[in-house]
């Protein structure tokens, strides 16, 4: 009878264990199987007769897969991400201004949308309120 003895060496070990532990990592994060399946728009709203940005513009967008709101900053601009892809209808609110409803703008999986718009200032008798 041949009585061989294996020996698994210590550094095949710990490769085999390191290997397996990077693959658990790499599958237990949620958010690398959910990072291909939203959008983001962002954009700048800007005074229609002067061109000037406008800051403090509620930004409201509205699909049959989510709500969403966003306010605009100092320099007019607007960023909301970790949206559903989809058709979104848009609505831009600010005191002063007329509000404006605008339709048919696209979510697309993994990227974000530039859209840009501007308002009108109030006339007397029309709100810039919803």
């Amino acid at each position: 009878m041949s009585n061989k003895t294996t020996i698994v060496k210590p550094f095949a070990i710990r490769a085999s264990l390191a290997a397996l532990a990077l693959l658990i990592a790499l599958v237990s994060q949620p958010s690398l199987a959910i990072a291909d399946d939203l959008g983001g728009i962002a954009g700048v709203i800007t005074d229609a007769s002067t061109g000037a940005p406008i800051s403090g513009v509620q930004v409201k967008f509205n699909a049959p897969s989510q709500t969403a709101t966003a306010t605009t900053d100092a320099k007019g601009h607007f960023v909301v991400l970790s949206l559903p892809p989809d058709n979104y209808t848009i609505t831009l609110v600010k005191e002063g201004y007329d509000t404006r409803d605008v339709s048919g703008y696209s979510v697309y999986a993994d990227q974000t949308q530039q859209y840009d718009f501007q308002l009108t200032k109030a006339t007397a008798g029309s709100s810039g309120s919803p």
